[in-house]
């Protein structure tokens, strides 16, 4: 009798196996999405799970895994392994008709583009006497930008500079910023009489424009960081520094530029203001992997002729690196003579030395350093 139990246990344990493993997959659909498409270093987005049931039969245990870059930070730590990369790994009971939406929060601390990869569905049979795994689709990604850093006192240099430029060249009228109607003076040109207008008042009257001021700046980004010690950090700062500057100038309409030495980066972007721009450089800094390394930062200042022949005299030259030494300071001195400079000199807080109370880094006519010191991690 009770061999006959134990051989129909066994028969009706084997069929369910086979009948499992057969039909566990169908109608079950699994999405993992991210909240947005991109955010800011140092801000917080969603990671969401959902998993649907859409048969009769449950499934008592199904796990859903992905990996993605360690860097991106879950603040749900449970079901998660660091190594080179972060695995995670939920578990989930799911009903017949089921469905189960969880909510993960992402603390995105460190620029860089992100994706869930070697996502997996697993389930086991009655006892976990065997279990069945598949891999799932997922382009579930996210772009985290540079974070945005203060560069107030940055922003305050470049209006004065770009304010000492402008008046240093020509003002032209813009013929189609009118501003008012004054009365005529010998000093004004006959086409500028509005004859309408004088006809009304009885005395010669003319039109007046708004001058053409048109701002530029380009800025040139050192990542190079071939030291035996390290400096993440200092070059983080610089590529933050940079996407905070491009920021800034283009929304006030200055047409910017940037350039920088990236492994994969090829050609300059020349000033513009058009937003396009500015969304394109963010990826391209949120893409950037600096294990890959840089190219000679001097060589991008000098050697690409045809390019600097196309930035105006009046166009402000911004240089952000951690890299000074005598002969990058030479090349900015030449860079000097084609245009104004200001040079942004990220360092440590408390390691920027001083000689009789005087900066030592060299003071050249058209060029001014401004130390941005920063704190260690």
């Amino acid at each position: 009798m009770y061999l006959f139990l134990l051989l129909a246990i066994v028969i009706v344990g084997v069929l369910w196996d086979f009948y499992y493993k057969k039909i566990w997959l169908k109608a079950v659909v699994v999405k993992l999405w991210f909240d947005t498409d991109a955010l800011y270093a140092g801000e917080q987005t969603k990671l969401y799970e959902v998993i649907e049931n859409r048969k009769r039969t449950p499934l008592p245990v199904l796990e859903v895994g992905f990996h993605t870059k360690k860097e991106l930070n879950f603040t749900d730590t449970e079901n998660t392994t660091v190594s080179d990369y972060i695995y995670k790994r939920d578990v989930f009971s799911v009903l017949g008709r089921q469905r189960i939406t969880r909510e993960i929060t992402v603390d995105c601390q460190k620029r860089g583009h992100y994706a869930i990869s070697d996502a997996d569905l697993t389930t086991h049979t009655l006892l976990y006497k065997k279990s069945y795994s598949v891999d799932i689709e997922s382009d579930a990604s996210i772009y985290v930008y540079p974070k945005i850093t203060d560069v107030s006192e940055i922003i305050t240099l470049c209006e004065r500079m770009l304010g000492t430029l402008q008046c240093a060249k020509r003002l032209y009228e813009d013929p189609f910023a009118f501003r008012t109607i004054r009365g005529y003076t010998t000093d004004d040109p006959m086409k500028s009489i509005n004859w309408k207008a004088s006809a009304k008042t009885g005395a010669l009257m003319v039109n007046t424009f708004d001058s053409v001021q048109s701002s530029k700046a380009m800025i040139f980004l050192d990542v190079t960081d071939m030291g035996i010690l390290k400096q993440e950090s200092l070059v983080e700062e610089s590529i933050a520094i940079a996407a905070t500057l491009v920021r800034k100038l283009v929304r006030q309409n200055i047409e910017t530029g940037f350039a920088f030495n990236g492994m994969d980066f090829r050609d300059w972007i020349l000033p513009t203001n058009k937003k396009s721009m500015l969304i394109g450089l963010e990826r391209l800094l949120a893409d950037y992997d600096a294990a890959k390394g840089a190219t000679s930062f001097e060589e991008l200042l000098t050697n690409d002729k045809k390019l600097r022949r196309k930035l105006a005299d009046d166009t402000l030259r911004i240089v952000i690196t951690k890299n000074w030494d005598d002969a990058l300071s030479r090349t900015l001195q030449e860079m000097a003579k084609d245009g104004a400079v200001l040079v942004i000199y990220p360092v440590f807080r408390g390691e920027y030395k001083f000689e009789s109370g005087k900066e030592m880094l060299p003071k050249t006519d058209g060029m001014q350093i401004l130390v941005r010191e920063v704190e260690r991690v």
